[in-house]
Formats: C-alpha cells, sequence, structure tokens
C-alpha cells in the first residue's frame, strides 16, 4: 500500500510505553460513527484531555471512522485511541478491506456534502498516515493531535 508523499510516517507505534489506550470493535455501518465518537470523548475526559483536544480528537474519528465506513468493504472496524498528557492523542481506524485503497484526498465541491474529510485530518492533525493493520487484514489510518 503507498502513502501519498505529503503523509508523514508514523513517528512511533501505537503502543507507546506510558501511553495509555482503549480500543473499540464496531460494526463498519453509519451508527458506528456517533457511538464511537461519544465513548472516545468520555474515555479521554476522564483521563483530563482538554475539551478543545476533545473537540478535536472527535471531529478527526468521525471523518476517519465515515472514511472506513464509506469507502472499503469491511464488515467491522475497530476505532483506537491513546493519551499522554505530553505528547497528545493518537487515533486509530483498522478496518478489514484486504484490497489495499489508500485513502484519497478529493476535491470539496459546494454542492456535495462529501470530500471534505481528509482536509479536515490534514488541518486538525500534527501529522496523519495509513499503514498495514496489525489488527486486521485491511488498513490502519492514523492520525496524532498535539495536547
Amino acid at each position: 500500500m503507498s502513502v501519498p508523499p505529503t503523509h508523514q510516517p508514523s513517528p512511533r507505534p501505537s503502543s507507546v510505553s506510558g501511553t495509555d489506550s482503549h480500543a473499540l470493535r464496531l460494526p463498519a455501518e453509519d451508527v458506528s460513527v456517533p457511538r464511537v465518537r461519544h465513548a472516545m470523548d468520555r474515555w479521554l475526559g476522564r483521563r483530563g484531555a482538554t475539551a478543545d483536544l476533545r473537540e478535536q480528537a472527535a471531529l478527526v474519528l468521525s471523518e476517519l471512522v465515515t472514511n472506513a465506513v464509506k469507502h472499503t468493504d469491511s464488515a467491522w472496524i475497530v476505532c483506537a485511541v491513546s493519551y499522554c498528557p505530553y505528547d497528545g492523542v493518537r487515533l486509530e481506524v483498522h478496518d478489514d478491506d484486504t484490497s489495499s485503497r489508500a485513502p484519497q484526498r478529493r476535491a470539496p465541491n459546494a454542492e456535495k456534502e462529501s470530500g471534505r474529510g481528509l482536509h479536515i485530518v490534514e488541518a486538525l492533525a500534527e501529522c496523519w498516515g495509513v499503514t498495514v493493520s496489525p489488527v486486521t487484514r485491511g488498513s490502519a489510518v492514523w492520525a496524532r493531535l498535539q495536547s
């Protein structure tokens, strides 16, 4: 799977020592988007993440989950979040689509609702990228947000 050149490689694995993490396995359906967004927001809130960081994480996670639901042939997804007060939040969405299709930025169109997701991710995340998922048979799209 190729990663577009504007993306940075993952700066470190998601299982960093001293970092608290949480994951959910959900069906790859539209109803999973608000479920994971609210679950991760509550989880980050209990760890003391600021309201601004939680809001940004919820928006980025919503976009990544929506992309996995809409643009892959996945039956299920795994959403993970890790948090360290000094390093920020790392979000991951793992799909089970084996087609090796990397997410593609689309040109936003005023008449269409879609096409803005990865632009939002790029605007809010310090960095993001795509790797082969160690959890599923598909891809893991990740994003890191600073505290």
